[in-house]
């Protein structure tokens, strides 16, 4: 299993407090590979008017200002069309989304500055991934692939991932995701990156407080995996308040 993660940097409309958002997005390696033609010919069809053939889909590109003032005064946008058309397949293809939304100070920015204590962060996205791969998926691992964030922030966060998988009692009790991080590019075609970005911005406009991102989060939140604990669910997103 590929699990693809994207962040974002964010503040609350109203109030102005700032919150990062860690999204993440499950596909199994069996079909990454129709995943990846099924997602260009979706895209296809927006060449030469949203996007330049072989450019990337960013969220933050798609879902500007002027591509939700449009939809929400009930115009057409290429660019928000694009966005339903990506997630209406994912849901469909069954992909599932994991994330943690951070109003903390002290963990929102997804760097880990000690490498003997893993962020709070990454361990309560970790628990969701080890939970819906044991569930789900109990003879396979999961592959954790980062989007690139330059070689310092790679290398705090690397260090702190493996120590806590292997020096830590409840980090070695997730052993079904490979202990060592890897880290991706998205402008390489990666589009199991790019559609963890799309899922990103989404989730953050969401938690922003814009009320006009409403469907497609709805369709964001389709993808969220729900595992039993006890007799107690669990969703894959987390919120920290």
């Amino acid at each position: 299993m590929m699990i693809f993660f994207d962040e974002s940097f964010r503040k609350h409309e109203r109030t102005d407090v700032r919150f990062g958002v860690l999204m993440g997005v499950a596909i199994p390696e069996d079909v990454f590979a129709r995943f990846q033609r099924d997602f260009y010919q979706i895209c296809k069809p927006y060449f030469g008017t949203v996007l330049k053939e072989g450019h990337d889909v960013h969220g933050s590109d798609l879902l500007t200002n002027v591509t939700m003032r449009i939809q929400d005064e009930g115009g057409h946008s290429g660019h928000w069309s694009l966005a339903e058309d990506i997630l209406n397949y994912s849901a469909r293809a069954g992909i599932k989304v994991f994330g943690v939304v951070c109003f903390k100070t002290d963990f929102q920015s997804f760097v880990c500055s000690d490498e003997t204590n893993l962020d709070l962060t990454f361990k309560y996205l970790f628990e969701r991934v080890d939970l819906f791969m044991k569930n789900e998926f109990p003879t396979r691992y999961a592959k954790l692939v980062f989007d690139d964030r330059g070689r310092s922030t790679n290398e705090k966060n690397g260090r702190a991932i493996t120590s806590f998988f292997l020096k830590s009692t409840v980090g070695s009790s997730y052993d079904s995701l490979i202990k060592t991080p890897l880290y991706g590019v998205s402008k390489s075609h990666n589009y199991g990156l790019q559609l963890a970005d799309l899922v990103t911005t989404v989730a953050g406009r969401k938690f922003q407080g814009d009320r006009r991102v409403q469907l497609l989060w709805e369709k964001v939140h389709q993808m969220l995996y729900i595992g039993k604990i006890g007799n107690m669910n669990q969703s894959s997103l987390k919120v920290m308040r």
